[in-house]
């Protein structure tokens, strides 16, 4: 047996029959994945809230048949679900949603009527317009890019130990069984529809902290057509410059007639989206990979035309990003999961940062799969990927090792090597080497404290001299790591002496490499005064105070503005000259193959010419210069009296 057991409507998640829901028993893994068989009576006590739930749907048969949004009532069960994937539901779905009022029948369809003319008068001035940004509502590209997964904290991996369903529970009882140790991003499930080698799979983000207890439940809650009529989710990708957004609402569209697609399959026709947006913007650097930001964090402002364009780009796109949140509002308070997949710390703080999304809300999601380039089909395929049901091969547990009594020797060999390594080390070394992550990390406040707990002086020469010749101290290493904070606390709180020299007679100072380190040793002198040491031993240039400094920057900055600037119209301007070149140079190829050209004189025409030889508009052509050169003539006969 296999998949083919079930009927492809029966796989929705949001949608499964009642045969499928009564097949499904969730299994329960201890740590190795071996399958565990619960009692029955945790059994009886975990389908109670199901059996309650089925209890109280039965006795509200009569309401059933009633739509709260539209405030219609049906004679039967498939009348309703029919008016569910009707239009007329989905848009007063939508104005539900934004605290707007239902409209009838009568009105939905006047109102689609006036739409309509006021489309097909608009049309041809939409046509005209263009836009900057590839801004569209239909994404189609498909282009297959890698990308690197933001993978944000899943709540329901680290909810692993759960406490015991019943009081009456044995005391020497593994409560690190449960039906989440699947080691993989999903739920398992058996079934009676399939074969004894095969479970059923259901994604685990699809479920909140309170229904992942108890999924059964939840499933069954799901597939009421209420609950599934009423509900939506949200889903972003972003990533590269590409955006793509939407709100999906988790009752399907029918599919019946459509014709099959190529690219896109009925499951994907019968997605609802009752919003969707996507933004392309230029951010990346074309043949190197990378965003614009990231590359100026790694290795400093970058000062091309080519660079501006791409930071202008990365600001819009976080405009129009959560100006996008800000008109989704309304959706967004009411969706049941929100599912966020940004490839950077940089383009997630776009939606976290806002205050339509909380960094800490639960709804959050990651999407558990890897996913393409950010476009509305890349989030249907996405959405079908997620709430289908998958049909798998039953996990094989983890085969343990018996530990051996006694040490092999390969155990004695490492054991020997670690011994070794750290019996190697000297107090000095191991100091060194503290002290030299601590500054690499930036960790001020922990450096003070380890220099105080060891009492160590500030100027402690680092450890082994053959691999830190240049640079003996702590304030050396910090200079030429470029760890300009840690330089002003080792200056100016813990006093480090800015005269010693390294081997090859060069101070702290002389390893500098950039103007905002040498800016920090200029502030520390002006703090510490011009009495607190010999400065020109130091090698240290002038003191700054840091409103100076700030000042410097800020030149620096519209100096590189200004020159940006400068670059960006030579190369408008070379661009313009090339143009024009291209145009000179396509009309010479023209004028090559026409030749000179010759005025067409009657005198020329031979008389015995048969004009029947010419086609029409060769006939024409020719009276109409011969009626020109006649009123030229006669013009210049008037002139000439």
């Amino acid at each position: 047996m296999s998949a083919l057991n079930f009927k492809k409507n029966d796989l929705y998640v949001y949608d499964l029959t009642q045969d499928v829901l009564d097949s499904l028993k969730l299994m329960h893994f201890d740590a190795n994945l071996n399958e565990v068989e619960v009692s029955k009576k945790e059994e009886e006590v975990d389908n109670t809230p199901v059996k309650n739930v089925e209890a109280i749907r039965s006795k509200g048969i009569s309401n059933s048949l009633f739509c709260n949004t539209c405030k219609l009532e049906f004679p039967d069960q498939l009348s309703k679900r029919e008016h569910y994937r009707a239009d007329y539901h989905t848009f007063n779905l939508k104005r539900s949603l934004r605290g707007l009022s239902v409209v009838s029948k009568i009105e939905y369809e006047q109102f689609l009527k006036n739409s309509l003319e006021s489309k097909t008068e608009t049309s041809e001035e939409e046509k005209e317009n263009t836009s900057e940004t590839e801004d569209s509502s239909d994404g189609t590209n498909e282009d297959e890019t890698s990308s690197t997964e933001d993978k944000l904290e899943s709540i329901f991996e680290t909810k692993l130990d759960v406490s015991s369903m019943s009081d009456d529970t044995d005391d020497d009882k593994d409560t690190s069984i449960t039906h989440l140790n699947t080691r993989s991003p999903k739920i398992y499930f058996k079934s009676k529809l399939i074969s004894e080698n095969e479970v059923v799979g259901i994604y685990k983000s699809l479920f909140d902290q309170d229904s992942i207890d108890n999924p059964t439940m939840a499933l069954k809650k799901w597939s009421n057509p209420d609950t599934e009529a009423s509900s939506i989710s949200a889903m972003f990708m972003i990533g590269g410059g590409h955006f793509a957004g939407a709100i999906v609402s988790h009752q399907r569209l029918s599919t019946k007639g459509n014709a099959k697609k190529q690219d896109v399959n009925l499951k994907e026709q019968a997605v609802l989206m009752l919003e969707h947006k996507t933004f392309h913007r230029y951010t990346t650097r074309r043949k190197q990979g990378g965003s614009q930001s990231a590359s100026d964090n790694a290795k400093g402002k970058a000062n091309s035309a080519g660079s501006s364009i791409r930071r202008y780009n990365e600001a819009a796109l976080k405009i129009d990003v959560q100006n996008l949140l800000k008109e989704w509002e309304p959706y967004l308070a009411k969706c049941d999961n929100i599912f966020l997949r940004a490839t950077s710390v940089h383009d997630k703080k776009i939606f976290t940062d806002s205050s339509y999304i909380k960094k800490n809300d639960e709804r959050l999601r990651s999407f558990p799969f890897t996913t393409g380039r950010p476009t509305i089909g890349e989030l249907k395929k996405s959405w079908c990927e997620l709430t289908y049901i998958k049909v798998e091969p039953k996990p094989v547990p983890i085969v343990v090792k018996k530990k051996t009594i006694g040490n092999t020797k390969e155990t004695q060999i490492k054991k020997s090597n670690k011994s070794n390594s750290a019996t190697s080390l000297t107090l000095e070394e191991k100091h060194s080497e503290e002290l030299v992550n601590l500054v690499k990390k930036g960790r001020a406040p922990l450096l003070i404290s380890y220099l105080r707990k060891n009492d160590i002086n500030v100027n402690y020469p680092i450890m082994p001299e053959t691999k830190y010749s240049n640079t003996p101290t702590m304030l050396h290493f910090a200079s030429q790591q470029g760890q300009k904070q840690m330089i002003g606390i080792l200056l100016t709180n813990l006093k480090a002496d800015p005269t010693i020299k390294n081997k090859f007679g060069k101070t702290a100072w002389d390893l500098a490499k950039n103007d905002s380190v040498k800016h920090a040793f200029q502030i520390a002198r002006h703090t510490l005064g011009e009495t607190y040491i010999n400065w020109d031993e130091t090698n240290i240039g002038m003191p700054l105070s840091r409103e100076e400094v700030e000042k410097i920057n800020l030149e620096e900055e519209e100096r590189e503005k200004a020159e940006v600037e400068q670059a960006i119209r030579k190369e408008l301007e070379v661009v313009k000259e090339r143009q024009q070149m291209d145009k000179e140079i396509q009309q010479a190829k023209k004028d090559m193959k026409r030749g000179e050209g010759k005025i067409l004189d009657a005198s020329s025409i031979s008389n015995a010419q048969n004009l029947n030889s010419l086609s029409e508009d060769q006939r024409k052509r020719l009276m109409r210069e011969q009626r020109a050169r006649a009123a030229e003539a006669r013009m210049k006969a008037m002139q000439g009296k």
